[in-house]
């Protein structure tokens, strides 16, 4: 869409008094890569390309896709969008900048690699791993590319583009001995290109073998109020879903969240200092610019246990007039971008492992947890623990099944303990009302002194 047909589109949807008016862009291929079974299962491909048209009124918002470039039906679409408002409002024409292009940093493109290339890394990969224990007996690997381009303009006269590249590696693997079965699971991502697959993965395949094995022969998990240890990476799904999303401006300009309105107040304990930034070069989350063409930025919003900011829009700042936070996001054009997170992570501190765990006389090990529920307005949650060990007289015991962490988002903030230096970062996808997106999240190993445990055993 060329700059002048922009700036009619911008101007007829302000010209029945709308205060805001914003057109999305957007061109995405999508390619996935499927092992299984020591062969290439399948390559799936998709195309794309469409725009989103939005208009606001105050906080009155309307919105519109559209998947087709054709001007008069886009100029159709503006024109039905606009019914919406009749105010009587004088408006000053609005005269774009020039496009501002940004673009992601790799340093291998996906054209780069053949399909053969990426075939024969697979089937390497699944090699290597099938010689790791005659117990492993399925292997699944799915190789991901998304390739964006985004374009943003709107009544402010912003004109910015981005091309937009993240890149996916899951590995899942089933381990076997005669009646029992367990998996274990690790992935790796980046907004980076194929370099992506140079990764060093010897740690990661060590874990994934020790917690497969560990898994296999749990024991049922014993469940009461105990302390907690979690691991890091992605470990800190806890707090990306039970604070994260109560401190994004959709749930808290609404009072639709546990922690709308204490802006200042002490939620949590000095230990914990969270933050969201989408600028750190090479995470999955990361951008350039967000969804309304807004800088993202390094956002605090605990800091030493006291709530310091919200993750903010454009169309809430009019309610909470705190500024915007470069946070507005949507998985594509079919939707309307709303708060969301980039990469959010609890800051690391010095505690030392060791000294945590010596510290619980019995507890929980929470080495990776697995998918969960929340309410934002309550901030009750409960988490699935995929790979868990008890913790008996100061000492990592044995691998347990069936653990759960069921509590509160105030709660656990308040009772973090002990936090140490080893922070890690977890690619994944979290969906709200604008889609799946991207992000990431990061946590160092952390000592909660106490959550519930639910488990298959009451300890008796």
């Amino acid at each position: 869409m060329d700059k002048s047909f922009k700036e009619r589109i911008l101007n007829n949807m302000l010209s029945t008094g709308a205060d805001f008016a914003e057109i999305y862009e957007e061109k995405e291929t999508y390619k996935r890569y499927t092992y299984i079974d020591s062969k290439l299962d399948g390559i799936g491909f998709i195309q794309s390309e469409g725009y989103g048209l939005r208009i606001a009124k105050d906080s009155e918002v309307y919105y519109a896709s559209i998947a087709t470039d054709d001007k008069e039906e886009i100029l159709k679409l503006s024109n039905e969008l606009k019914k919406n408002v009749n105010s009587k409002v004088l408006y000053k024409d609005i005269i774009l900048g020039d496009e501002k292009k940004y673009n992601n940093k790799i340093v291998i493109k996906y054209d780069e690699y053949s399909e053969d290339k990426i075939k024969d890394y697979l089937k390497k990969l699944d090699s290597r791993i099938r010689k790791l224990d005659k117990r492993i007996v399925q292997v699944e690997l799915i190789l991901v590319e998304y390739d964006k381009n985004v374009n943003i303009s709107n009544y402010m006269s912003i004109n910015r583009s981005e091309k937009r590249y993240n890149t996916r590696m899951y590995v899942d693997v089933t381990f076997k001995d005669e009646d029992k079965s367990a998996k274990s699971s690790f992935q790796w991502g980046s907004n980076a290109g194929l370099e992506l697959l140079d990764k060093n993965i010897d740690k990661e395949l060590d874990n994934m073998l020790k917690f497969g094995l560990d898994k296999l022969y749990a024991s049922k998990c014993i469940g009461k109020e105990m302390p907690v240890i979690l691991g890091p990476g992605f470990g800190a799904v806890i707090f990306h879903e039970a604070c994260g999303h109560a401190m994004e401006a959709e749930a808290t300009a609404n009072n639709q969240s546990v922690l709308a309105g204490k802006i200042g107040e002490k939620i949590a304990s000095e230990k914990v200092t969270i933050i969201d930034d989408g600028t750190i070069d090479g995470l999955w989350g990361s951008t350039k610019i967000d969804d309304e063409g807004n800088y993202t930025q390094k956002n605090v919003l605990i800091e030493k246990g006291v709530l310091v900011s919200y993750l903010n829009d454009e169309i809430n700042d009019r309610k909470l007039k705190m500024g915007i936070t470069g946070s507005s996001r949507r998985q594509d054009y079919h939707y309307a971008p709303v708060s969301r997170m980039n990469n959010t992570y609890l800051l690391p501190s010095d505690d030392s492992i060791d000294d945590m765990i010596k510290s619980i006389d019995f507890g929980l090990y929470a080495m990776e947890l697995g998918g969960g529920s929340v309410n934002p307005e309550t901030g009750d949650f409960n988490f699935a623990c995929n790979t868990a060990y008890m913790i008996r007289d100061g000492k990592i015991a044995e691998c347990v099944k069936g653990a759960s962490l069921i509590g509160n988002t105030l709660s656990i903030l308040k009772n973090v303990e002990m936090v140490s230096s080893d922070l890690e970062y977890s690619p994944g996808f979290c969906g709200a009302s604008s889609g799946s997106i991207p992000v990431t999240i990061g946590e160092p190993t952390i000592k909660v002194s106490s959550i519930l445990v639910g488990g298959e055993d009451d300890g008796k």
